[in-house]
């Protein structure tokens, strides 16, 4: 039993590996056997129904990895404002030459939303758990509901646009910017709907 989930995590790393490097298009099912080490058989074994299957379990592999880091970076704050300035730190810091094992929304999403149902419909589900995240935590420092769910979509299209951004000229910098402006339409919303309690430090 262990070998075998061994050899099926093995396709999905190398598959997220190849999608996140090469795209979508040009990520072919012999490539990821051969990168793999895998036998054939093992591939269609799993994953019956060829590329677009492993990539949507990809997906899930990626998303799962993605809310276990976004919880850890959430939770290591109480307030909001502390948890949003740590999670920007976060990206700050980000090798973006480097690999990493998962699959950038954005981009998947761009190239494949109108060709396959099944990848759109993965991609959506990941974004609506990461804004759903971000807003339980603005509601958990008392902000209300729509305001929670409204700056967190805004948040998490930053930092999907500046992870974009990073990636093409191989620098932090975008999430460096993005980091000053977010703490500040943050901070002037909170002003903005006057909370009872403040919800970070000055």
């Amino acid at each position: 039993m262990l070998k075998s989930i061994d050899t099926k995590e093995k396709i999905l790393f190398t598959a997220s590996k190849l999608v996140q490097k090469q795209g979508y298009h040009a990520t072919g099912l012999n490539q990821i056997i051969k990168e793999s080490g895998c036998p054939k058989g093992s591939l269609y074994y799993y994953f019956p129904d060829g590329k677009e299957q492993l990539v949507e379990e990809a997906m899930f592999r990626a998303t799962e990895g993605m809310r276990q880091e976004m919880d850890n970076l959430l939770s290591a704050h109480d307030n909001v404002i502390d948890a949003i300035d740590h999670l920007f730190e976060f990206y700050e810091e980000i090798d973006v030459k480097a690999e990493s094992d998962g699959i950038p929304l954005a981009l998947i999403a761009m190239e494949t939303a109108l060709i396959s149902e099944r990848i759109r419909i993965a991609c959506r589900d990941a974004y609506t758990l990461f804004i759903s995240m971000l807003a339980d935590k603005f509601v958990a420092s008392n902000w209300p509901r729509q305001a929670a769910d409204e700056i967190s979509s805004l948040i998490f299209a930053i930092i999907q646009g500046n992870g974009i951004a990073a990636m093409t000229q191989l620098s932090n910098e975008p999430f460096k910017l993005a980091h000053k402006q977010v703490m500040e339409i943050i901070r002037n919303k909170e002003k903005e709907l006057d909370l009872d309690e403040p919800t970070g430090a000055n």
